[in-house]
C-alpha cells in the first residue's frame, strides 16, 4: 500500500520527467529520463492511463529525432514555452518568482520564470519538499502552495501549451508528454 510520501515522490518524479522532456535535449537528459521512467513502471500501482504515456514516451525517445523536433517546436518559436506567451497573461512572472522565492527556488539569470520547465520543476519541488515535510504544519503549507500555484499557473498552462503544441503535430515523443502534462495536472488539483 502506498504512502503519501510515496504518492508525492512519484509526482515529483512525473514533473522532472515533463520539466526535463520540455528542456533544450541532450542525451544525459534522454537516459535520465529513461531510468526514471524505468523506476517508475516497476511500481505496480502506477494509474495504468500514466503508465501508458510513460511507456510511449520511452518508446519514442530518440536522441536524435528529439533534437530535430525541439528545435522545430520551440527554437524557431512555432510554440511558445512561457505562460505569459501561452496564456496571454502579464502578471505571472511576477507571481511565478515570488513562488518560487518562498522556496528557495530562483530561474536562472536570464530565463523567464514563467517557463512551462520552471513551473514544472517547481512542482516537482513541491512535490518532494511535501513528502519530506517533518510535521502537519510543514506538510500544511507546502500543500497550500502547491495548490495554489497549480490552480493560478501550471494546469492552465498545461491545457493551453498542449493544445497549441498539438496544432504543431509533434513527434510521438511531444504528444505523449503533453498528454501526461495535462493528466498529471489535472489528477493533482
Amino acid at each position: 500500500m502506498k504512502t503519501a510520501i510515496d504518492n508525492n515522490l512519484i509526482k515529483a518524479d512525473l514533473f522532472r520527467i515533463l520539466s526535463m522532456g520540455f528542456s533544450y535535449p541532450d542525451q544525459e537528459k534522454c537516459d535520465d529520463i529513461d531510468s526514471i521512467i524505468d523506476d517508475l513502471l516497476k511500481d505496480g500501482d502506477l494509474d495504468l492511463e500514466i503508465q501508458g504515456y510513460l511507456r510511449s514516451i520511452q518508446k519514442n525517445m530518440d536522441y536524435k529525432e528529439i533534437l530535430r523536433e525541439y528545435s522545430r517546436l520551440f527554437l524557431k518559436g512555432t510554440i511558445p514555452t512561457t505562460e505569459t506567451a501561452v496564456c496571454e497573461k502579464m502578471n505571472c512572472v511576477a507571481d511565478a518568482a515570488a513562488f518560487y522565492k518562498a522556496f528557495g527556488m530562483n530561474a536562472k539569470s536570464g530565463d523567464s520564470p514563467d517557463s512551462i520547465i520552471y513551473q514544472l520543476e517547481f512542482a516537482s519541488l513541491l512535490s518532494v519538499k511535501k513528502a519530506l515535510a517533518k510535521n502537519e504544519e510543514q506538510s500544511f503549507i507546502v500543500e497550500d502552495a502547491y495548490q495554489k500555484f497549480m490552480y493560478s499557473h501550471l494546469t492552465e498552462l498545461g491545457e493551453k501549451f498542449q493544445a497549441k503544441l498539438k496544432t504543431a503535430e509533434p513527434i510521438e515523443f511531444y504528444n505523449e508528454l503533453s498528454n501526461l502534462l495535462v493528466t498529471i495536472t489535472k489528477k493533482q488539483n
